[in-house]
């Protein structure tokens, strides 16, 4: 059999998927896995039948009870494993929607424990809400952070998180370098006065805008008119990792502004 047919039969059916599950937690008889799965107990000796002719189960030794080989364990975490990149997916469909630029690494498990914010038409302001609410604390001891635009609400957001003793690094592009001297002089004024800020010029054109707050992670995507659409944060281990690295590279790429 070919892995679309082996597909086709596994999704079918929802008893299956109940079936592979039960079976990968706990052998059992067709007659207890049907009482666990709310099925006929020919359909469970039917489906179990099935999975033996497939190498995914097999009778245990001198029992009349089934277990999963260990292809059927493999089969099984790789369905609970796409079922969960499906569900990211459509929690995070309009982050990605409008995420343009390098997104690379960011994968289901990355964003599988973060969480999603989304300008809707009854709070168009969520997303930067959501950034607000996490720039608002006593002290920032470390921030690093990308930017596709500039804003006086972000401005004035990163002016009051910050202090004279906290390092900070954040990285733009030319043009948005060119509006934030001729709109705001006086936030880079005050940055310049900021021992422990550095402000880096990006050669290429910035999509989209990464934060890191004292370890917490944050994710912006916009759209073509520059607004903040869609977020996603957490300080879970893959999703900041993915921004410190996502960051390094953008940082790496650009040049200490003079």
């Amino acid at each position: 059999m070919s892995a679309r047919e082996d597909i086709t039969f596994l999704v079918g059916s929802e008893v299956r998927i109940d079936l592979l599950r039960t079976l990968r937690s706990t052998p059992g008889r067709p007659s207890d896995l049907a009482d666990r799965c709310s099925c006929a107990r020919e359909t469970a000796q039917r489906t179990v039948s099935e999975f033996t002719d497939r190498g995914w189960a097999e009778k245990v030794p001198d029992t009349d009870r089934y277990r999963l080989t260990r292809a059927g364990d493999i089969v099984a975490e790789s369905y609970a494993q796409f079922e969960e990149c499906l569900d990211v997916a459509d929690r995070f469909r309009h982050l990605l929607a409008n995420l343009d630029g390098s997104t690379e690494g960011l994968t289901c498990e990355t964003l599988a424990g973060a969480t999603h914010t989304r300008a809707t038409p009854e709070n168009p302001h969520s997303p930067i809400n959501r950034l607000l609410e996490l720039m608002d604390r006593d002290r920032v001891d470390t921030l690093r952070g990308v930017t596709p635009i500039v804003s006086r609400v972000y401005n004035q957001a990163v002016t009051g998180a910050i202090g004279q003793e906290s390092d900070v690094d954040l990285v733009v592009d030319k043009d948005v370098l060119e509006t934030s001297a001729a709109e705001y002089p006086e936030a880079l004024e005050r940055a310049e006065r900021l021992s422990g800020f550095t402000l880096y010029v990006s050669p290429q054109p910035v999509a989209f805008g990464v934060v890191l707050v004292d370890g917490h992670a944050y994710l912006g995507a916009y759209d073509d008119g520059g607004n903040l659409v869609a977020s996603a944060d957490g300080d879970g281990e893959p999703f900041v990792s993915w921004a410190r690295q996502t960051f390094g590279r953008i940082r790496e790429r650009s040049s200490v502004w003079e």
